[in-house]
């Protein structure tokens, strides 16, 4: 038998362990320590709470917020389905949560043998647990197991819960499961301490700046930035916690809209030099991770949760959740998946792609482009500007981006250099 690698492959090594390490204690200690830093004056030993001075009266802190992205993210989910929310004295921990980049999942970590970096993708770590059911804050009835169940305890003392995602977690997390129903057939509805959000054509680690970089991916890495809507979601909760105002309606990918659709039902337009993603990740029921499963690797059709994207529109870019200017006024297409260059069949991890726009309609015939060239969209940049203006003011009367935020996307408009 051969001992050589062969590149472009994942080899997992299974042996037999003994003396597992205490693990999931985080959980408990994140449940005390807040606890003890909203309601106790002084610690057992008689040591005084540090955010209490001597004069305060009253005991703690009047709210308290935890805020997650991705790992730190699914841990917040996880902790909520452990019902740590409530300490040891019945009373509520966190009165508002806001989980980012999570998708479906939660963490590795109250196991034992636990090894809370696995984080399953398209291809690795599908042998480590990460999601499993119950996925929503709904009520859901799982196929796999006949169980039904929530997220939430419903025993008055969950938090209020804003999720956030990515394009990246519908395509390879699962995060349509927070909405619909684990066959992917209808639309769940969520609870009133609950709101889910897709950021629409954001990728996983969505940062800004990133241009026409490539690195390992076939596709241009997508540069458009979720953090403009994360910062008024952020400011939605604390209203929510603070003052019972509670934030927008969720906006996700919908059934019953039409907005949510199978991946491989998804068609880009026909770019040259572009490459499609083959299709989504998919997510499976929890497999027996302490032994080998026979059969590792992909879970095999008709053993995966119906998960679900967003519908795209002529240009490729997504229709449903919030559409920033750069998705409702557009340059460019932008993604949540992208492909390797050396494999284009696989997902490049959990980069999205960018496509921009032909300058002119001759650019645009010459290149055999379908979508509208930017002449052709906006005629000139005085146009441009007073749609992403208009854009701007209506996010920002929905609630779902900041006055600073829509006035640097007006500022940015008028400088841009692709126009």
């Amino acid at each position: 038998m051969s001992t050589r690698f062969k590149p472009r492959r994942i080899y997992e090594l299974w042996y037999d362990a003994k003396d597992p390490k205490i693990a999931g204690i985080g959980f408990a200690a994140t449940r005390d320590v807040v606890s003890f830093l909203r309601y106790e004056r002084a610690d057992a030993e008689g040591r005084p709470n540090p955010l209490l001075s001597a004069q305060d009266e009253g005991a703690g802190i009047r709210h308290a917020i935890a805020f997650g992205g991705s790992q730190s993210g699914r841990f917040l989910r996880h902790y909520i389905e452990l019902g740590m929310n409530a300490d040891t004295q019945g009373r509520r921990v966190f009165d508002g949560m806001l989980a980012h980049t999570a998708g479906a999942g939660k963490v590795f970590a109250n196991h034992t043998f636990a090894q809370p970096n696995r984080t399953t993708a398209q291809h690795e770590d599908h042998d480590y647990p990460e999601n499993w059911f119950p996925f929503s804050t709904a009520s859901a009835t799982d196929p796999f197991s006949g169980r039904t169940a929530a997220l939430f305890r419903g025993d008055g003392l969950d938090p209020l819960l804003v999720a956030t995602n990515t394009s990246t977690e519908y395509w390879q997390k699962g995060a349509s499961l927070l909405t619909t129903d684990p066959s992917g057939g209808s639309d769940l509805v969520l609870p009133e301490g609950s709101r889910v959000y897709l950021i629409a054509g954001t990728q996983h680690g969505g940062r800004a700046g990133l241009g026409f970089a490539r690195g390992v991916c076939a596709n241009p890495i997508n540069p458009h930035n979720p953090s403009p809507a994360l910062r008024a979601l952020v400011v939605a909760l604390e209203q929510w916690v603070t003052k019972d105002i509670a934030p927008p309606a969720s906006r996700a990918p919908s059934v019953a809209a039409g907005s949510a659709v199978a991946a491989d039902s998804v068609r880009m337009p026909a770019v040259s030099g572009f490459v499609a993603a083959p299709r989504a990740n998919r997510i499976g029921p929890p497999v027996d991770w302490i032994d080998p499963p026979s059969t590792a690797g992909e879970s095999a059709a008709g053993t995966s949760y119906g998960t679900l994207v967003s519908a795209v529109d002529a240009d490729g870019n997504e229709v449903a959740g919030i559409r920033l200017p750069d998705i409702a006024v557009p340059l460019a297409t932008h993604t949540g998946w992208n492909v390797y260059q050396a494999v284009p069949s696989e997902l490049c991890d959990r980069d999205g792609s960018f496509l921009p726009f032909a300058r002119t309609r001759r650019e645009r015939e010459a290149a055999g482009d379908p979508r509208p060239s930017l002449e052709e969209r906006y005629g000139s940049r005085a146009a441009y500007v007073a749609q992403v203006k208009a854009a701007a003011d209506a996010l920002v009367a929905e609630r779902v981006l900041l006055p600073a935020d829509a006035a640097t996307y007006v500022r940015a408009a008028e400088w841009d250099p692709r126009l």
